[in-house]
């Protein structure tokens, strides 16, 4: 065989190899997926009040709280969510926060004081850490395509309880 003829064999091997592996590595006429429903959430960590529990003073000087009674700080779900609690809870344990839970109690007599600046009043607020999330329910088909199920807003505290101190004008 002549050498031009066994140039022209391998370029056409080569082009052959070449379109196979592009064929080898195009994406299937109808792709597939697995079906399932998936909680996707959001959060920004906040200090959750029990709703109870606030010392106001000043101006200047000290303030001091301390806890008489036990209060509970419980999880909250948007009005007419498409998630229990529970699928709200472990998404967040999953997602954001190892130490996110349902309820949390208040320690009661758990004492605090802070300097308050002279010019200013001082407030302190006793409650949980926590976080203000946002949740996405989708269901994903097997055929890729993606349906919102609901979608909404919560707060979900953590298992950190304490004192929360700012500063006001009056």
């Amino acid at each position: 065989m002549s050498r031009a003829k066994r140039l022209g064999a391998i370029a056409a091997s080569a082009l052959v190899s070449a379109t196979a592996l592009c064929a080898v590595g195009a994406a299937p006429a109808s792709a597939s997926c697995a079906s399932d429903v998936v909680v996707a959430v959001s959060g920004k960590y906040v200090f959750l009040w029990d709703g109870v529990t606030w010392w106001h003073d000043g101006p200047g000087g000290t303030i001091t709280g301390q806890v008489q009674q036990t209060r509970t700080i419980s999880s909250t779900i948007s009005y007419g969510a498409d998630i229990t609690m529970s699928d709200l809870i472990s998404s967040v344990k999953a997602s954001i926060s190892g130490s996110a839970t349902n309820s949390v109690a208040t320690t009661l007599g758990h004492t605090y004081t802070h300097a308050i600046p002279s010019n200013a009043y001082g407030n302190l607020k006793y409650g949980a850490w926590g976080y203000n999330v946002t949740w996405k329910k989708e269901y994903r088909h097997s055929n890729c395509t993606i349906t919102v199920l609901g979608q909404g807003t919560g707060t979900v505290p953590t298992v950190a309880t304490g004192w929360y101190y700012y500063s006001t004008s009056s």
